[in-house]
């Protein structure tokens, strides 16, 4: 016999038990999620340590989002496709596996990864921006020799400060090439923490043929070298290096950076570019479309602090019918709201003759030419 609920049978049910992230990108201070994260898949478990203090806040998802006024009633999504992309969310979540979504440009595929940083509370988003010429080795780190010879060269002549590399001999000589090294998004986000950083891949179709291949290792075995640190560890086991997080470093043991908690990796693609299936087979693949009419509203809501103009329902509605006959994305819909809540403060709705300028000026299809 279950037991008594005091829930209203006419309400609307509530998210899955098991879903840690539940959509809202409202933060969920009293989750216990190194609890509820600690059953981690035997062949996900990985050795580095120790734990580095928490990253910094995400002040850039908070520009992204909007304020994280609670905008919905916390009930389960009645969008299908909403309900099958949280699931895929939280599976990845429990398993520990990276997410690759795929779908059009505009839809909010890059801000997911903000949502899920600010909800879990987990800090600041490393972002990755693929382009054509994008290496993994540099989203791991970056080494800058160049710098560290003309500091040697100055130190020669005597116009060096106390602290340059090689003063004290061998050992402090190991310690600068710290100095010349930063671990980029990727490589900062397999730094040893308590609970996984968040790591957008950004456009990863934009990347070269060869991109998903080279991320096979880091994804499988959780760790990945750094050569130039290697070859000092006789001399220096740990050296001090820079991060992607402003103003922090952290340490390597012995050239190697290994995570403890895998990262959350969103790889976010706009093509139908085909994969290797040896990486496919890591992935959890979601779809993502353009959000429903409630999803927007509360998005909208978010952006102006809970308290959307009143003219915003009437343009969600003209956005979506015009979306359906053309690409639009969601920031057009967003600059929409924002010219008509300051060019025409209080207004409730536009004529279609307004509609129509409105259209013109800020809800061009994105297959149109510029212009």
């Amino acid at each position: 016999m279950s037991a008594p609920t005091d829930r209203d049978p006419s309400a609307p049910p509530p998210p899955p038990e098991w879903w840690l992230f539940r959509g809202t990108g409202t933060p969920r201070p009293h989750l216990d999620l190194g609890a509820r994260l600690r059953a981690v898949p035997p062949w996900r478990v990985y050795g580095g340590g120790p734990h580095l203090p928490p990253p910094p806040g995400d002040e850039r998802g908070d520009r992204l989002l909007g304020t994280g006024h609670r905008t919905d009633d916390g009930s389960r999504p009645a969008d299908p496709a909403r309900l099958d992309l949280l699931d895929k969310v939280n599976a990845a979540l429990y398993l520990r596996r990276p997410l690759l979504l795929s779908g059009p440009p505009g839809v909010g595929k890059s801000s997911l990864a903000h949502q899920i940083a600010r909800e879990l509370g987990l800090g600041r988003v490393l972002v990755w921006s693929v382009n054509s010429t994008a290496t993994v080795r540099t989203a791991c780190y970056v080494y800058d020799p160049i710098s560290r010879i003309h500091d040697i060269n100055l130190d020669s002549m005597g116009r060096a400060d106390p602290e340059a590399p090689g003063a004290d001999g061998p050992r402090s000589g190991a310690q600068h090439i710290g100095r010349y090294l930063t671990l980029g998004p990727v490589g900062t986000a397999f730094l040893p923490q308590e609970l996984p950083r968040v790591l957008l891949v950004d456009d990863f179709d934009l990347g070269d043929f060869d991109l998903p291949g080279d991320l096979l290792g880091l994804f499988e075995n959780g760790e990945f070298p750094i050569p130039e640190l290697e070859r000092l560890s006789g001399v220096a086991e740990t050296i001090e290096v820079g991060t992607h997080d402003p103003g922090r470093t952290a340490p390597v043991t012995r050239g190697r950076v290994v995570c403890s908690a895998f990262p959350i990796v969103i790889l976010t693609c706009n093509s139908e570019r085909e994969l290797p299936q040896a990486f496919m087979r890591r992935c959890i693949p979601a779809q993502v479309g353009l959000p429903s009419e409630e999803e927007l509203l509360r998005m909208v809501a978010r952006h102006f602090r809970g308290d959307p103009p009143p003219v915003a329902r009437q343009l969600v509605e003209e956005f979506l019918q015009r979306s359906a006959t053309g690409r639009l994305s969601v920031d057009q819909l967003l600059n929409a709201v924002q010219l008509v809540a300051t060019t025409s403060p209080g207004v409730k709705s536009l004529d279609s003759k307004q509609m129509d300028h409105l259209r013109k000026v800020v809800w061009h299809y994105l297959t149109e030419p510029a212009g």
